[in-house]
Parts: structure tokens; C-alpha cells; sequence
């Protein structure tokens, strides 16, 4: 998952294409070697609930994802 600043959104590369995510898309974010459950949401800025906690996504980074 990467952050795209064209569109202002994050996006998941799959099979040569990437499509950009929606608010409230739910996925596994990988911590570790661990698979998270998680949704996307954006206020000011993105951000994952995981567990009914919020954690900001830094758009300069990349993480790992599988979608569901």
C-alpha cells in the first residue's frame, strides 16, 4: 500500500494495476510477520482503525497489505 499525492489517496498495487482505497475498506495490514485486521478512514489525514484504535499512516512510507 502506497500513498498516491496525485489522487490524495492510499493505494494497493495488484497484478500490474493499483486502485486507490475508500473510506471505511476494510483489509489485514501486516506488523511484523503478523496480519492485522484493519479499515482505512480519512479525517484530516488517513488514518487505520485496528482494534478501536486509530493509528496515522506516514505517506511517506509503504506497508504491506492483504486484501480480503
Amino acid at each position: 500500500m502506497f500513498y498516491d499525492p496525485d489522487s490524495d489517496r492510499w493505494c494497493v498495487g495488484q497484478d500490474g494495476d493499483s486502485y486507490g482505497l475508500h473510506c471505511g475498506e476494510c483489509f489485514e495490514i501486516y506488523l511484523g510477520e503478523s496480519a492485522i485486521p484493519c479499515r482505512i478512514e480519512m479525517d484530516r489525514d488517513w488514518y487505520l482503525i485496528i482494534n478501536g484504535v486509530s493509528f496515522n499512516l506516514r505517506k511517506s512510507n509503504r506497508y504491506l497489505v492483504n486484501m480480503k
